[in-house]
């Protein structure tokens, strides 16, 4: 008798830890704060978001602050080697926008329609900071009650990210707090946007 096992459909994820130095933190984290941020849908609660299909918020870092040159640039080609890796013919940085939640905000689950990578930029964050969940895009993974969590029958993966941690994933994986409250004094993330 022979076994063959194949891992149907799997979903690709990028994790980067460090992009960014403690200077460069410190730096796009005052430039947050004092920048103009409103309410979004897809936070509830005391949070904040400067989201736009047009928003170009990285680009505006880099015009503001010498020492953030290249970041837009270093972004952009981490992206479009992953939407290469998934087999695309590769992604062009389309927005970028941060969010600001405070104790008790949610980041409801949602999609980035009109893309094909997205990627989650920490900005600030720390031990009480919500993570961040993916759903499994399967809608039938909860059917069977399973004995044990393996590879093969999480509902939800969730990442519990530092400042400079940078996650990459496709734009059509729901992703949220997974209804889980922020309880940091703050969480701030940049988010990026990347289609054809």
């Amino acid at each position: 008798m022979q076994k063959q096992a194949w891992k149907l459909f799997p979903t690709l994820v990028h994790r980067y830890t460090e992009v960014l130095t403690a200077d460069q933190l410190d730096t796009i984290l005052a430039h947050c704060l004092q920048s103009e941020a409103g309410r979004h849908g897809a936070l509830l609660g005391d949070a904040q978001s400067t989201f736009d299909k047009d928003a170009h918020f990285i680009e505006s870092l880099e015009a503001a602050h010498a020492h953030l040159q290249g970041l837009t640039q270093g972004l952009a080609q981490l992206m479009d080697a992953y939407a290469r890796e998934l087999g695309l013919d590769g992604a062009r940085l389309s927005n970028s926008w941060f969010n600001i939640q405070r104790p008790g905000s949610v980041l409801r689950h949602h999609t980035h329609p009109d893309s094909r990578v997205s990627a989650a930029l920490c900005i600030a964050s720390d031990d009480a900071s919500s993570k961040l969940h993916f759903e499994n895009p399967n809608p039938l993974i909860g059917f069977i009650e399973a004995a044990q969590p393996t590879e093969f029958n999480m509902e939800m993966a969730k990442f519990k990210l530092a400042p400079g941690d940078l996650l990459l994933f496709p734009s059509w994986l729901k992703h949220g707090s997974g209804f889980e409250a922020n309880q940091s004094a703050l969480r701030v993330m940049i988010s990026l946007n990347a289609g054809a």
